[in-house]
């Protein structure tokens, strides 16, 4: 065997973007997903950017940045964060967004919203337990590419 005789029998990990910081940005939406946990329970649904405006020095323009939502502890809550950034990224109505309208979404290279652009404002609140939650505020952008 050479030296990339087990080549076919590894994946690709997927590049990650990072976590968006307390600031505004301003997004283009690259893709949603879900993803499903290898370690334990969890289900993620994943939205993908690339930063075009920020006032935040950890994610200048051009960056890749993720907006994680574990949808498992508290889903109630995980879908009305989602539902929320659905309406702004696609321009749907609320009553729109339903179960079909989401599968969609992050059906295959979930890249129905790709170039869609949505403005974020982060604001980092502290938790019980010392660390620090980011709570996202999601808003229809000025501009759109598509």
């Amino acid at each position: 065997m050479g030296i990339f005789g087990g080549i076919t029998d590894v994946n690709v990990k997927e590049q990650r973007g990072v976590y968006l910081k307390q600031g505004s940005y301003e997004l283009v939406t690259e893709r949603c997903r879900i993803n499903e946990s290898k370690v334990g329970n969890g289900t993620y649904f994943i939205a993908e950017f690339t930063v075009k405006e920020s006032n935040s020095d950890s994610a200048p323009a051009g960056t890749r940045a993720s907006w994680v939502v574990d949808m498992t502890k508290f889903p109630q809550l995980a879908l009305a964060d989602i539902k929320s950034f659905t309406v702004c990224a696609t321009g749907a109505e609320e009553h729109e967004v339903d179960e079909s309208f989401m599968e969609s979404l992050v059906d295959g290279a979930g890249d129905l919203v790709a170039g869609r652009q949505v403005h974020c404002n982060v604001e980092e609140v502290p938790t019980k337990k010392g660390g620090t939650f980011s709570k996202h505020y999601w808003s229809f952008s000025g501009e759109q590419d598509n």
